[in-house]
C-alpha cells in the first residue's frame, strides 16, 4: 500500500506517533478502512481510544470518532464500495483476510468504550469471520487441538459441563459430539449465536444451554444452579486472563463444581521463555519484557485486550480452598506467538505434521512449561490441605 501517498488517508493514533497510510473509501459523510491483518496495531489503538486523527488527501487533520464495522451486512457494503473505487483485485491482494472494517466518524468526538463494552465490541465484532480465522491460522488451529485432546480425555465421566468463553464452539462441539451436556457462558451474545447455530446443525443442541456475560459474572448468572450442579468445568484461551479479580468467580466456581470434578483452564504463560526468544528475534524488546509482567496491557504483546497473567502458585493462591492442582503443562512448546506464513510455507504440510509430533513429545515432558506461552492447568474440588506449595 505504501507509496501513492496521494492516494492513501493518514490516520494517527496519537499526537507522538507517525502516521499510517491506508487506503480508504468515503463513507456516510467519513470514511471506512479496513485492517489488512487481524492484529495490526494501528487497528487496536484505534479502537481502545475510541477516536483518531485523519488526513484525507488534500485535506486538513479531522478528529474522527472509530466505529468497528464487524462482519456481516455492513461489513459486505463496505467490501463493495472497496471493490468499486480500486477495482476488484485489490481486496483478495491485501484485505483477502480481513473480517472487519473501522468507520471514521468526524461529526462526533472521540468516545472512549468502557473497558466492559471494549471487551463486548471486540468479541463481537469477531464473531462473524472466527471460523474462518481460526482455518485459516495453522499456528492457531493446532493450539485448540492440542487443549481439545487434553479436554476430551478428562471429562469422560463428568457431566454436565460449564464451560466459559466458548466463542463460537471450537471445544464445546466435541463435547457435545462426546455425548456431554454443557453449559456455555460467553460475554458476546453474537458468539453464542453462531455456537447455537453450529450445535442445531450437528444435531446437539438439546444438550446445550447457553448464557451471556463474562467469568465474574458466575455467581449471579448461575444462582438458579445448585451446589455440585457440575462435574467440571473448563476454559480455554482468555477469560481467566481477562480478569483483574478472580475472587468470586472462584468462589462460584467452588460452589458449582462438584466434589471431585476437574476445572480445566489455559492461561497466558509469565513469562514464558520461547515466545520472550520470538519477540527479541523479531526486534521487540519491550514485547519480551512485558512479557515477564502481572499485566500487560492492551497491545502489549499482540492482543487487543489488556491481560492479566498470575503465576501458577498465584493460581493455586486464588482457586483455594475450594481446588486443588492436580497438573500443568504445556499446550505447546515450539509454536510461536504468532502465525509465521513464510515459515509455514517453507515447512509445508509434511514438516508441519512432524514438527506437531515432536512438539507433542516435547509439551508431555515435565517442567516444559517453562518455555510455553501457554500452559494448561488442571485442578479438582479439594481443600487447603491438598493445595500444592511447590
Amino acid at each position: 500500500m505504501g507509496g501513492e501517498e496521494r492516494g492513501t488517508l493518514e490516520l494517527r493514533t496519537d499526537g507522538r506517533r507517525a502516521p499510517v497510510r491506508l487506503l480508504f473509501v468515503e463513507d456516510r459523510g467519513g470514511w471506512s478502512v479496513v485492517p489488512s491483518v487481524r492484529d495490526a496495531e494501528w487497528f487496536s489503538r484505534a479502537v481502545r481510544d475510541g477516536g483518531v486523527t485523519v488526513r484525507p488527501p488534500g485535506g486538513a487533520e479531522q478528529v474522527c470518532r472509530t466505529e468497528v464495522v464487524p462482519a456481516g451486512p455492513e461489513f459486505e457494503r463496505v467490501r463493495r464500495l472497496f471493490q468499486e473505487k480500486y477495482g476488484a483485485s485489490i481486496w483478495p491482494s491485501y484485505f483477502g483476510r480481513a473480517t472487519l472494517a473501522l468507520a471514521l466518524d468526524p461529526s462526533h468526538p472521540p468516545a472512549p468504550p468502557s473497558p466492559d463494552r471494549r471487551l463486548v465490541e471486540e468479541f463481537d465484532a469477531a464473531a462473524g469471520g472466527y471460523d474462518a480465522g481460526v482455518a485459516s491460522r495453522p499456528v492457531e488451529r493446532y493450539l485448540k487441538e492440542r487443549v481439545a485432546e487434553v479436554v476430551e480425555r478428562a471429562f469422560v465421566d463428568e457431566d454436565p459441563i460449564l464451560e466459559v468463553g466458548p466463542g463460537t464452539g471450537f471445544h464445546t462441539l466435541r463435547l457435545l459430539d462426546a455425548g456431554h451436556r454443557v453449559l456455555a457462558v460467553d460475554v458476546s451474545r453474537k458468539m453464542l449465536e453462531r455456537l447455537q447455530r453450529h450445535a442445531a446443525e450437528r444435531g446437539s443442541d438439546g444438550r446445550l444451554e447457553v448464557r451471556e456475560g463474562r467469568l465474574r459474572d458466575l455467581s449471579a448468572l448461575l444462582a438458579d444452579r445448585p451446589p455440585g450442579a457440575f462435574g467440571g468445568a473448563f476454559s480455554a484461551f482468555g477469560p481467566f486472563n481477562l480478569e483483574p479479580e478472580l475472587r468470586e468467580a472462584c468462589a462460584a466456581l467452588t460452589r458449582l463444581v462438584g466434589p471431585k470434578g476437574h476445572l480445566i483452564f489455559t492461561s497466558l504463560n509469565r513469562p514464558g521463555l520461547f515466545p520472550m526468544v520470538w519477540e527479541i528475534a523479531s526486534g521487540s524488546l519491550s514485547g519480551a519484557f512485558r512479557r515477564t509482567a502481572a499485566m500487560i496491557p492492551v497491545g502489549g504483546v499482540r492482543y487487543p485486550l489488556s491481560l492479566y497473567v498470575p503465576t501458577i502458585k498465584g493460581w493455586d493462591t486464588s482457586l483455594s480452598p475450594g481446588f486443588r492442582r492436580e497438573a500443568v503443562g504445556a499446550v505447546s512448546v515450539l509454536a510461536p506467538p504468532f502465525d509465521s506464513e513464510r515459515s509455514i510455507r517453507w515447512l509445508g504440510t509434511r514438516g508441519l505434521s512432524r514438527l506437531g509430533r515432536l512438539d507433542r513429545r516435547l509439551a508431555g515432558i515435565p517442567g516444559s512449561w517453562v518455555g510455553a506461552e501457554w500452559i494448561l492447568l488442571r485442578y479438582v474440588r479439594g481443600d487447603r490441605s491438598d493445595v500444592h506449595q511447590d
